[in-house]
């Protein structure tokens, strides 16, 4: 099996050495994506949860496009908050992505982010 990048400009460019997605075989993984303004490193939606998850999850599910798959071959997801009790916020943006049969996740809160970031998601999909 190949390894081939994925990357598309309707999401944000990573901040570092990594890529937005890998695809192995029938798999694409995508690294942790940030409520970030794209072309800058500019904090979206400041300190406001639900606005920033469903940002980064359109971000998402433009990456997956671009991979040729989509939100309803996601398998698992894990999900950085910097404050559980925002929980509620999050889920309830989330939920409306995934509304039926919802992927595996797991959700950890962290202890810092860039100032006013509140969610970072990555995903594991099928292609």
């Amino acid at each position: 099996m190949t390894r081939q990048i994925i990357s598309t400009d309707r999401a944000p460019q990573p901040a570092g050495s990594y890529s937005q997605a890998v695809r192995f075989g029938d798999t694409l993984y995508v690294a942790g994506t940030c409520p970030f303004e794209l072309g800058s490193k500019r904090v979206l939606h400041p300190g406001d949860t639900a606005a920033q998850t469903r940002l980064v999850l359109e971000y998402i599910a433009a990456i997956l496009e671009e991979a040729g798959t989509s939100l309803d071959r996601v398998l698992k997801v894990t999900a950085y908050l910097d404050d559980l009790d925002q929980f509620a916020a999050y889920d309830g943006e989330y939920a409306k992505f995934f509304p039926v049969a919802p992927p595996a996740r797991s959700t950890v809160e962290i202890g810092k982010f860039p100032a006013g970031m509140r969610v970072e998601i990555e995903c594991i999909a099928a292609l």
